[in-house]
């Protein structure tokens, strides 16, 4: 059972710049949404959840629920 989501915010050019966020939520939906409200996401950018996460993942980063991290 995945404990939160890396969701993939895409910025629309040639090329795309695209970004990656780690978010401590398990429903795919709501880890989106905390993307949007939490990090810059304009209008014309797509955030879209694109792997599910363990949750060793998130403790060994600290992480709380409901934590937004950008992951490089």
């Amino acid at each position: 059972m995945s404990a939160g989501w890396n969701v993939r915010v895409t910025i629309p050019g040639d090329p795309p710049i695209i970004r990656y966020y780690l978010v401590y939520e398990p429903d795919k939906s709501v880890a989106v949404g905390l993307v949007k409200r939490k990090v810059p996401v304009a209008e014309g950018e797509t955030a879209e959840a694109v792997a599910e996460i363990a949750l060793n993942k998130f403790v060994g980063q600290n992480m709380r629920p409901g934590d937004v991290k950008q992951h490089v």
